[in-house]
């Protein structure tokens, strides 16, 4: 599903009354498909952002539309929405409550309108995906499970609705490279089938290696979008180094100190090993 947003503000109100404004007249598109990333320092907006996407807030001013309906207009379907959208955040596994994992999983479907068998078949489907067994984990505790079980648990609840549009909040946080990499490939199958992904993380290797378009806030506002790659190049670009650099940028940068000057269009792991390639067989030379 496609999402349009425009002109997107978001004020907090304080105690004393002021009112702090979280996002600045944010406009931008998603394409149906996509796989976006948000990135930006802490504080600047992001989940804020993907809260407004998910109907969790209400903006202040601006719209969002998905597949060209606006989601805060009166009479939109709530309920619609929360089997469209899948939002998972920061550590997801401290929001598991029920007593048994299957029930944990079935939660999100109570108003799906599926029939007892079929919510038993969309839960098995959720939590193997996930990699359990369901006959072994269907009557466990969640909390009495590990915290990376915990964690494929809460997506497995995420996923099980088969929303449209995926959105994670900083969900590979404190998963060691192993896990890692397997959550993001299978968020990358999940892409492949059809899904929107929408990704907010710090971590610029897993931006950059799987992401298609990346948006970058910056105290509020919209500094930049576009193609991943492109927008990383103009990061690197940017003279006051506010963002930093891919690691395999950082290499690029050491070494042409060096006089070993590769493109800048390196940005991923990939992109490296392919240029130095080049160079090192002569294909670089004329």
């Amino acid at each position: 599903m496609s999402i349009q947003i425009e002109n997107l503000s978001y004020k907090y109100g304080q105690p004393a009354g002021e009112k702090v404004e979280a996002l600045q007249d944010i406009s931008c598109a998603i394409a149906a498909g996509d796989f976006v990333g948000i990135m930006g320092h802490t504080g600047c907006g992001k989940t804020t952002l993907i809260q407004l996407l998910a109907g969790l807030r209400a903006p202040t001013s601006g719209r969002i539309y998905i597949n060209g309906e606006d989601i805060n207009a009166k009479g939109y379907d709530r309920n619609r929405l929360r089997q469209t959208v899948g939002v998972m955040f920061q550590n997801p596994e401290y929001q598991l409550f029920a007593t048994t994992v299957e029930k944990d999983v079935a939660f999100g479907l109570k108003y799906s309108g599926l029939r007892g068998q079929e919510v038993t078949a969309r839960v098995r489907w959720a939590l193997e995906t996930m990699g359990f067994d369901f006959e072994k984990v269907r009557n466990q505790s969640p909390l009495a499970l590990s915290g990376g079980e915990k964690r494929r648990v809460a997506i497995a609840g995420v996923i099980a609705t088969r929303p449209q549009i995926l959105i994670f909040d900083e969900p590979i946080a404190g998963l060691d490279p192993y896990s890692r990499e397997n959550f993001l490939q299978f968020v990358t199958q999940m892409n492949q089938a059809g899904t929107t992904i929408i990704m907010v993380s710090h971590n610029m290797e897993a931006l950059a290696e799987y992401t298609q378009h990346l948006l970058v806030l910056e105290k509020g506002r919209l500094i930049d979008a576009g193609p991943t790659r492109e927008v990383f190049i103009r990061l690197k670009q940017r003279k006051d180094g506010a963002f930093g650099q891919t690691a395999a940028q950082k290499i690029v940068t050491l070494l042409a100190e060096r006089e070993l000057k590769l493109p800048p269009a390196v940005v991923t792991y990939g992109d490296l090993l392919a240029a130095l390639k080049h160079e090192l067989t002569g294909g670089g030379r004329g």
